[in-house]
């Protein structure tokens, strides 16, 4: 009997690591894509309704901070450090604002810090989507990016489709340097109230 018991006890002892083996094999797969997930750093965090990975996380908040300090250095130099009152500014509390750009993930930092701000952003991702979006719902102000894969200048398209609905709506183009340079007066004219490569420039337009 005292054999017996040894045996079972030798058996017990082994078994852990065949069983350990055979959950190996059975979630090797799920535990691969875990571990390479994990080295190539796309653990996702939720901004603003959107999924962003760490990359995309990093990337703007680099982009804010470098936005932020050149106009700081900028009101600075202006007002030789009078900057506080010049930086202060009023709450989007109320604010309905539609926000037409393809690739939404982009502006999640700066759409989170309107909703703190008491702003209500809906978005949308072509042309077509945000005038049907607009004859549903009254919007106080609408941004929109320049191209998307419906055109080069979908911006400026959709400005001129919003202000035949609505002349006095505020409409502000959040692009790339090169179209905030070169389609600058062309977006003016088709009744664009601003043209920004600047996130921080955008939301003083918005909060002031």
């Amino acid at each position: 009997m005292e054999s017996i018991a040894k045996l079972i006890t030798a058996l017990a002892t082994l078994a852990w690591p065949i069983v350990f083996a055979v959950l190996l094999v059975k979630f090797y797969a799920p535990i691969k894509a875990l571990i390479e997930t994990a080295l190539a750093r796309k653990f996702t965090i939720k901004v603003a309704g959107n999924e962003l990975t760490m990359e995309e996380v990093s990337k703007q908040q680099i982009d804010a901070l470098s936005d932020l300090q050149s106009k700081v250095a900028e009101l600075e130099k202006r007002l030789g450090g009078a900057t506080q009152e010049a930086l202060g500014t009023a709450p989007a509390s109320g604010k309905r604002i539609l926000w037409v750009d393809d690739d939404p993930k982009n502006n999640s930092f700066l759409v989170a810090s309107l909703e703190n701000r008491g702003a209500r952003v809906d978005t949308a991702l072509a042309t077509d989507e945000g005038v049907a979006m607009f004859r549903r719902s009254h919007y106080d102000v609408v941004i929109s990016d320049m191209g998307r894969p419906e055109g080069e200048k979908a911006g400026i398209d959709l400005a001129r489709a919003i202000k035949q609905l609505s002349p006095s709506t505020p409409i502000y183009i959040f692009c790339g340097r090169w179209a905030a340079t070169n389609l600058r007066d062309e977006a003016l004219a088709a009744g664009v109230t601003q043209i920004t490569a600047s996130g921080t420039t955008l939301a003083r337009f918005l909060l002031t």
